[in-house]
């Protein structure tokens, strides 16, 4: 889960070409200490009507205000395959579970076009402070983290 960085442009740039598409789905959740703090899906499935009007620049503002916080702060981004198709989300659950306790905010971007398998998913993570940063890094940072650890 933790194994393929990415970084917010790239994140930014999907987001931006995703709204544009006639047909999309687009799910954003926050998880915070082990509970779900925002959840927001967005289905535009008509394919006579043009894509509705979504302000890009507004909605990543929005969501680059959340990502703020203090000067210590450390982001991370990651980018995963999306099969939009599946009733139970193994990698959503462990996201939960992983924060809690931790201080660290998990934000997750689901993008889904056409295929119910060729979604991708971007997972934000950002933490407050050098302490908790180290431990991630040494513990999460760059390894397969499944629903079955």
């Amino acid at each position: 889960m933790f194994q393929a960085s990415s970084n917010l442009k790239v994140l930014r740039e999907v987001l931006c070409d995703h709204l544009e598409l006639p047909d999309h789905f687009l799910g954003v959740h926050a998880f915070f200490d082990g509970d779900t703090i925002f959840a927001r899906d967005v289905v535009q499935v008509n394919y006579e009507l043009i894509p509705f009007p979504v302000d890009f620049e507004r909605v990543w503002d929005w969501f680059k205000e959340q990502l703020r916080g203090p000067p210590e702060q450390e982001t991370f981004v990651y980018e995963l395959g999306f099969g939009i198709e599946h009733e139970e989300d193994p990698v959503r659950d462990r996201l939960v579970e992983i924060t809690r306790g931790s201080g660290m905010t998990v934000w997750m971007m689901d993008f889904a076009h056409q295929t119910p398998t060729d979604g991708r998913r971007f997972v934000v993570v950002t933490i407050p402070d050098k302490k908790r940063v180290r431990e991630f890094r040494e513990t999460l940072h760059g390894r397969h983290i499944g629903a079955e650890t």
